[in-house]
Order: C-alpha cells, then sequence, then structure tokens
C-alpha cells in the first residue's frame, strides 16, 4: 500500500507538470514576444524577489509535515487535528507578517530600485498583485491542507488541484498577454486562479477527511523547528535563486531574459526531480517514525541509483539539445550562449539532482539543525563566489559559484548523513557514488561537444527538434539504466521493485 502511494505521489506531480512544462515553454515565447526582453526579465526578477519575501514562512510546512509522521503512523485522530488546528493558527500570523513585508518591499521598489522606463508602475503591482495572491493559502487552508496530505503520503490529491490550477493559469496567462500585453493582466489571471484552488482544494479535502477539524487543543510545538528550518530555508534560496536577481543588477534586465530562457527548461527539468524527492521523504519519514531502522540504508541506495539515473539522463539530454531548442524556439541570435556555458548550466542540474537522496534523508529524520549550517556554508559561498565572478565572467561567472556550492553541499551533506543516520557505512563508502558520476559526466560534457554542435546546426524546426530530444532522452536513459544495473546491485533491486509495481498496477 506505501508503494502505491508512492508511485501515485510521483505520478500525479510529474504528468501534470509536464503539461505544465509544454504551455510554458509556450508562455516564456509569448511573454518574449508580447511584453519584449526587458519587460519577460523585470516578471522573472518579480518572481525572484517573491521567493524572498515569502521567506518568513521560515520552513514551517516541512515542521508540520514531521510533526504529523507520527500521529498518521499510528492513526491518532486527535493529535491529527490539534496539530491541524495548531498549523492553521500559525499560518494565519506568518500570512500577516509576510503582508507586511510586501508592502515593505513595494514601497522599497518603488523608492530606490531602478526600473527602465514605463516599466515602473507596472512592474510594482505586478509583484504586489502576484505576492498577495500567494498569501490566500495562508489566510485559508490550501497550506495546512497541503501539509496533512503530504504527511499522511497522500498528496497526489493536493498535486492534481495544485498542477490543474497551474496548468490552466499559465493557459490564460498566454491568452491575456497577447490581448493586453502587460504585466498587470498577468498577475490579475493568477490572483483569480489562486482563490479558484483555495476553494477546489476546500471541497476535494473535506470530502476525503471529513474527521478532520480543528478543536480546543491547538498544537503549535512545531513551531521550535522553525528556527533551525528558518537557515534552512534562507541556504536553499541563495543557493538556488540568487543568480538572477544578480545578473539583473551586474547587466540589466535582457541578460536576466536570456539567462531564464535557459533557466526556465533546467528548473523544469529540476523540478520534476524534486517530485521524485519529495515522494521518497515521505517515504523515508514514515520508515523512520516506524522505526524500521534495517530498511533505511537500502533504500537509501536504491533512491542513489534512481537520482543517478534521472541526473545522467535529463543533464545529456539539455547539454545535447538546448541550445538547438533555443535557436528554434526564441529564434533571436543574442539568445545562443556558448557551450562552455551550457555546459556549465547542465552540471548545476547535474549536481542538484544527485544530491536529493541525501535531502531526502535528512529531512525526513529531522536533522534541520545540523543541515542550516552546511546549506547556510553552501549559499554563502555560492554568494561571494557569484559576485566575485559576475564581473569578469557574466552568466558563466555566476554558473561556476552555483556549480561549486553544488559540489560542497553533496561532501558534507553525505558527512551528515554517515554521521546521524548511516552510522554502520562510512563516508567514502557513500561518496563513491557520487564521485564517480560527476567523474563519468565530466568526459561526457568533453566527447559530446561534436554531437551537440551537429544538433544546433540540424535544428531548423520545432516540432523534429522536440522529437530529436525526446529520442535522445530515452536512448540515454535506457543506456544509463542497462549500465547501471550491469554493475551494481542497488541499480537490480530498484529495477525489481520497479517490475513488481507494475505488475501489481496491472493486476489491480
Amino acid at each position: 500500500m506505501r508503494t502505491k502511494k508512492i508511485f501515485l505521489n510521483m505520478l500525479c506531480d510529474i504528468l501534470p507538470y509536464l503539461l505544465i512544462g509544454i504551455v510554458g515553454i509556450i508562455k516564456m515565447d509569448v511573454l518574449i514576444t508580447y511584453i519584449g526582453d526587458a519587460g519577460n526579465g523585470y516578471y522573472q526578477t518579480i518572481n525572484q524577489i517573491i521567493s524572498y519575501v515569502f521567506l518568513a514562512q521560515a520552513g514551517f510546512s516541512d515542521a508540520v509535515i514531521y510533526s504529523l509522521y507520527k500521529p498518521f503512523a499510528e492513526k491518532n485522530k486527535d493529535d491529527i487535528n490539534a496539530i491541524y488546528g495548531g498549523s492553521r493558527k500559525v499560518f494565519k500570523i506568518i500570512g500577516l507578517i509576510i503582508f507586511g513585508i510586501i508592502c515593505l518591499v513595494t514601497l522599497g521598489l518603488h523608492l530606490f530600485y531602478h526600473f527602465e522606463e514605463g516599466y515602473k508602475i507596472s512592474a510594482l503591482i505586478c509583484f504586489f498583485i502576484i505576492s498577495t495572491s500567494y498569501l490566500i493559502s495562508y489566510f485559508g487552508r490550501g497550506q495546512t491542507y497541503m501539509s496533512v496530505l503530504s504527511a499522511a503520503q497522500e498528496k497526489y490529491l493536493y498535486s492534481l488541484v495544485f498542477n490543474g490550477i497551474k496548468l490552466l493559469c499559465d493557459i490564460l496567462i498566454v491568452v491575456v498577454t497577447v490581448q493586453f500585453r502587460t504585466l498587470e493582466s498577468i498577475a490579475i489571471v493568477i490572483l483569480i486562479m489562486k482563490i479558484i484552488e483555495e476553494v477546489i482544494i476546500r471541497i476535494v479535502v473535506k470530502k476525503k477527511y471529513p474527521d478532520l477539524h480543528e478543536i480546543a487543543r491547538k498544537d503549535t510545538s512545531m513551531i521550535k523547528m522553525t528556527k533551525d528550518l528558518a537557515w534552512t530555508q534562507v541556504g536553499y534560496l541563495v543557493l538556488n535563486n540568487i543568480d538572477a536577481i544578480l545578473i539583473m543588477g551586474a547587466s540589466g534586465p535582457v541578460a536576466v531574459s536570456i539567462y531564464t530562457t535557459y533557466n526556465y527548461i533546467l528548473r523544469f527539468l529540476n523540478e520534476v526531480s524534486s517530485r521524485v524527492e519529495l515522494a521518497s521523504v515521505y517515504s523515508f519519514g514514515n520508515v523512520f517514525a516506524k522505526k524500521e531502522d534495517k530498511r533505511i540504508y537500502p533504500l537509501f541506495k536504491e533512491y542513489v541509483m534512481l537520482f543517478i539515473l534521472i541526473a545522467f539522463s535529463m543533464s545529456i539530454t539539455f547539454m545535447i539539445g538546448i541550445r538547438g531548442f533555443v535557436s528554434v524556439w526564441v529564434s533571436k541570435e543574442n539568445y545562443l550562449l556558448s557551450y562552455l556555458t551550457v555546459v556549465l548550466f547542465t552540471s548545476t542540474l547535474f549536481l542538484n539532482i544527485l544530491y536529493y537522496p541525501l535531502v531526502a534523508l535528512i529531512n525526513a529524520d529531522g536533522l534541520f539543525k545540523e543541515n542550516k549550517k552546511h546549506i547556510f556554508i553552501c549559499a554563502g559561498l555560492n554568494l561571494i563566489l557569484s559576485i566575485i565572478l559576475i564581473k569578469p565572467y557574466g552568466i558563466s561567472g555566476v554558473l561556476i559559484g552555483t556549480m561549486i556550492s553544488f559540489l560542497v553541499n553533496i561532501i558534507i551533506k553525505s558527512s551528515l548523513v554517515v554521521k546521524k543516520i548511516i552510522k554502520k557505512e562510512n563516508l567514502i563508502g557513500v561518496l563513491k557514488y557520487f564521485a564517480l558520476s560527476i567523474i563519468i559526466f565530466a568526459l561526457i560534457a568533453v566527447i559530446l561537444s561534436p554531437l551537440e554542435s551537429l544538433f544546433l546546426t540540424s535544428s531548423t524546426s520545432f516540432i523534429v527538434t522536440i522529437l530529436k530530444l525526446g529520442f535522445i532522452f530515452i536512448a540515454v536513459t535506457g543506456l544509463t539504466f542497462a549500465v547501471l544495473c550491469l554493475i551494481s546491485k542497488d541499480a537490480r533491486n530498484l529495477y525489481h521493485r520497479l517490475i513488481n509495481l507494475v505488475k501489481r498496477k496491472l493486476k489491480s
């Protein structure tokens, strides 16, 4: 039953997100065409700033999920309702704090930020409306419901609603951008869709969990975890979202538009991988809650094999095809970056996917305090290196900083996992998987340079390019999995687990 839920969580997260990615490709092209390079640059920067504004959440959702693992494992409805009520109370307080921050940031942007002529008022209105639209789930029940469903390994219900609304929202953004050509129209669409999302998720969860309600006792003990989670959230945000803001400051909105064109595809691939990671977090969380310690390390090694497979499949496809794809997607010469820059982009994707099994294990075991120091070191390193390297090397400079930070992150996360969770294994035993994968990736990047050039010069049709990328992805996935199964028992265990899962699904 647990394996079935993991499968459902991944399926309902990944498949709709693939559709969102396809629509997003169209959306990005429409934004560049109808609101211009600068307008798109401001819109992408607004989204990055919003990520920082919502730091006030301080990882509270993760704390709620972690606190619910045990009550769900023990089927303790009273504790579940107490945590549900307590978390709703805290989310409302967080919502008020974030609203205050939104007002201050809007004022600060108005007074101190230099906008290109004609964009200031439009960008500020867009920022304010989009930011406040995300608060609906804080004052409502969306955030709390997401935490409850995640802990119960039934996040697929939330995912179906969230991804369905997101897909419809992106389609409507395309329509209003073509029709009105303003940032404000995009913001209004997002606001309306967030209201609809809140209504639908209430209906769905009330039907699924009729016994879920607030009681007199409100458990807010999970707040204690947020002092550690806050630093972790800051660290992850700097590690993953600082580049566009630095590029805006150093090179302006057009450079941000070029960077985010590549980064959109990279983020899309990374988000698909993260949905597998989230499912593994909830799986590990239930293993820890039920004290099935003997299953932890074998399960971890299987997940490592899974993410090595995902990392090679997605990264090699991205590296070979992204310049050819951009050439037929955007069709602007200044958007065509060098192969070296593409390799650096790909390296950040590859390393980011590789450390997901470590993140899953750490979060599932509640090692927030220990993890915050490590992630803050990596975030600080990324920020310092990016600031130093952005002037002489531009986009490549910030990518080098991110790549080095991700590499350090893998090493120190592996050390934490060995020290606190997998105590019977030494650090070298865990790092060998990652080290060998990184060495092979570096060699492949050198070998594939002629093939990438051939793909670029032969990319003249959008549909044909998509089909060729699909073929490359399938071929790389099949070859990588075959090699892994040949050399690793853990990969063979993963293969048998997947086959058994498919057989059970077919029988049912």
